[in-house]
């Protein structure tokens, strides 16, 4: 896959959603979102909409920090305390015919890891020496 931003933890964030269904694609792949979205106790627009604009806007504005972070930020909203169901209909998504749940909760493990990296990643630096300064006292 090519690259499709400059961050490789951003990258791998996007290619971990992708290995899901695709919700505009076709109707049969409704169910699956629907499921996410009663997990959440939300509506399944909500999930689907957010995951896109951000990735739209990611990719259409040079590479922004802010809808990296939000991305992430919904990412670990959506999936990152996955009900025993939902792990198992992901696990069915990224690999189709699993006999359990376990690629299911790999994936949402990896998807913590990636989304946190993206975290890390857009935390300000100005913020980082600030809190160094205070810890250290170095502005005393």
């Amino acid at each position: 896959m090519a690259d499709l931003t400059d961050s490789e933890s951003t990258n791998r964030l996007i290619k971990l959603l992708m290995m899901l269904p695709a919700p505009y694609a076709e109707d049969t792949f409704a169910p699956f979102w629907d499921r996410v979205a009663q997990d959440l106790q939300v509506q399944t627009t909500y999930v689907t909409e957010k995951i896109s604009v951000h990735l739209r806007l990611l990719l259409r504005e040079e590479d922004s920090f802010r809808h990296r972070e939000r991305l992430a930020s919904y990412a670990l909203s959506f999936f990152g305390k996955a009900s025993d169901q939902l792990i198992m209909s992901i696990a069915y998504e990224v690999n189709t015919g699993a006999p359990d749940d376990t690629a299911g909760r790999l994936w949402v493990q990896e998807l913590r890891n990636a989304a946190f990296a993206v975290m890390e990643e857009c935390f300000p630096e100005e913020r980082v020496h600030q809190a160094v300064a205070s810890w250290a006292r170095l502005d005393r």
